[in-house]
């Protein structure tokens, strides 16, 4: 008997009111997230510095050829700003870096699915400290797009031999 009591008309409408609501709410919810999202989304990320920032590059396997450092100025670069990057590289087995060779940059922004800036560096300076042959690289590109969310530069040297090796800063 208790079951058919459970089952009657009376327990099963308050069942299905129940129903409905926790359905509507569900709604509701899911509803205010697409929106939420979207407005999260515009919201530019914190670039963390400005001016002239450093980075000294250290590997756990190092190659001869060796990028050792890289100076990005300014790291905030503003649209319509140029920004000078340069780059020192180490390539212990004494092989040029050449312009043939040579080092060049790659820029990712927010909306290309390509290279914002592809360019070739030009040869600074070059030094021997004894046992490696070291040279500072440079090149600079004017920023033309949005770095709200995506900011990230690949360096890539390499030298006569063919031998190459890069480095990407992922700067947001």
């Amino acid at each position: 008997m208790k079951t058919l009591q459970f089952l009657s008309k009376k327990n099963i409408g308050i069942f299905a009111v129940i129903i409905v609501v926790v359905v509507i709410v569900g709604i509701v919810s899911i509803g205010d997230k697409p929106k939420e999202l979207a407005e999260r989304s515009k919201e530019c990320l914190e670039l963390r510095g400005t001016g002239k920032q450093t980075y000294e590059v250290i590997t756990d396997k190092p190659s001869n050829l060796q990028i050792v450092q890289v100076d990005v100025d300014p790291i905030d670069v503003k649209k319509g700003e140029t920004q000078i990057i340069t780059v020192k590289v180490r390539d212990d087995g004494n092989s040029t870096i050449t312009k043939k060779s040579g080092v060049f940059a790659t820029i990712i922004t927010d909306n290309r699915s390509v290279a914002a800036a592809r360019f070739v560096m030009r040869l600074a300076e070059d030094s021997e400290d004894g046992s490696s042959l070291l040279t500072t690289w440079e090149g600079s590109w004017t920023r033309e797009d949005s770095i709200c969310h995506t900011y990230m530069e690949t360096i890539t040297a390499t030298n006569a031999k063919g031998e190459e090796h890069f480095v990407d800063l992922s700067l947001k």
